[in-house]
């Protein structure tokens, strides 16, 4: 607990819990270090702390009340109301019970993770599974449920009107001046949030997964957002992964081996789909559909394998030829499953390409990691994450 609300040593203590969330839940570490901070003293409708989709906003008297641990399990809260995209979700319905029903489903998930939240958090046990949007169907009496202090009604003295608990209107007049100058305009925030989207998904394991997946897909089922995917995907890889980032051939006649920086679009991709019998069809069918988004965003060449225990079709699709991806494809394979001919292939015939592979996992892999840059789409009942010896991952419904 904070021995004093002084601004010297709330920013400390605030700093403090951020670096140690970030370190210890990478998959929060962009969010709870990307997202501003912004003091509100003497407020009444920022009783505890709130988030308008990009700042988030406290109170320092109820900040120096709250133990580390108690703090960061706040920190998580506000942020992951951000990665949610809880404030754009809303849309017409109550702004009061919908913020009950968002927060009973981060605290579920908080509390799987093992996160200590403040006294009296929303988490019903009876919502274990549901989505936001399902939680609220279910409320039938919002007020009769918020049952803990740092929640107002829009009756109690002081409160601003039209303001939800947690989540608030960034056009709100009692917000708008606490906005940081620079702020993002709605379309730069939306491509933000979708990167946070991007990185915490990638970076997400253990406890409480069932729930993560059903709050981000809840965002949008269609597609994966592959253009804030590869970016933080490829971000991460340059700050971590110097050995297997293809080097920047301008600096190669020095004698000086870097990876090439920057990189915000591939040039080449492997696609490849595995097309063993433990793959259904109505996954297959979704792969198809990411594989068509995937070109759509990046009309990069691309290579399409479909294999199995052999490589059994290769299609290309150049940079500039205009062709689109057929929303149907005939399977073809059906066998057991290797990895091993793939990654042959993408050394003899695209050693620079970055590859893609959607699978369930459940096959042979190389006994060496490929120098390509490897993302592996895994499907629904995939092996362990733990199991596959190289690459980023990516669970996909």
């Amino acid at each position: 607990m904070a021995s004093s609300s002084s601004p010297e040593t709330i920013d400390h203590v605030l700093q403090r819990a951020r670096i140690r969330l970030a370190l210890s839940r990478p998959f929060l570490a962009s969010a709870v270090l990307r997202l501003p901070l912004v003091r509100v003293a003497d407020s009444q409708w920022c009783r505890t702390a709130a988030t308008d989709g990009y700042h988030v906003f406290y109170n320092p008297d109820w900040i120096a009340e709250l133990d580390a641990a108690s703090l960061r399990g706040l920190l998580a809260h506000e942020v992951l109301h951000v990665v949610f995209g809880h404030g754009d979700r809303r849309q017409g319905r109550d702004p009061e019970r919908w913020n009950i029903a968002c927060d009973h489903a981060i605290n579920l998930l908080l509390l799987e993770q093992g996160f200590r939240l403040p006294a009296d958090g929303l988490a019903d046990r009876e919502f274990s599974g549901l989505s936001a949007e399902q939680i609220y169907e279910k409320l039938q009496a919002p007020r009769a449920r918020l049952g803990r202090r740092y929640y107002h009604t829009h009756e109690d003295a002081g409160a601003v009107p039209d303001i939800g608990n947690d989540l608030v209107d960034p056009n709100h007049p009692a917000v708008r001046p606490l906005r940081l100058p620079s702020a993002p305009d709605p379309e730069r925030l939306r491509e933000i949030r979708a990167e946070l989207m991007a990185d915490a998904a990638a970076k997400f394991h253990g406890d409480g997964a069932g729930q993560f997946q059903v709050e981000i897909g809840a965002l949008g089922r269609a597609r994966i957002d592959w253009r804030a995917l590869l970016r933080a995907w490829l971000t991460d890889r340059v700050k971590s992964d110097w050995s297997t980032m293809p080097f920047n051939k301008k600096l190669l006649h020095r004698g000086l081996y870097f990876p090439s920086l920057g990189v915000e679009a591939p040039g080449e991709v492997v696609f490849a789909i595995d097309t063993s019998g433990s793959m259904d069809d109505i996954t297959l069918a979704g792969l198809v559909d990411e594989l068509r988004a995937f070109r759509e965003t990046f009309p990069c060449r691309v290579v399409l394998l479909q294999a199995d225990a052999a490589i059994q079709e290769v299609r290309e699709f150049g940079e500039m030829d205009g062709l689109e991806v057929p929303p149907r494809l005939q399977i073809k394979g059906r066998g057991g499953t290797n990895f091993c001919p793939v990654f042959q292939w993408v050394a003899q015939q695209a050693p620079e390409a970055i590859v893609i592979y959607a699978t369930d996992g459940f096959g042979q892999f190389p006994e060496r990691a490929p120098p390509n840059a490897v993302l592996w789409l895994l499907t629904a009942g995939h092996l362990p994450k733990e199991r596959v010896p190289f690459g980023a991952m990516v669970e996909v419904d």
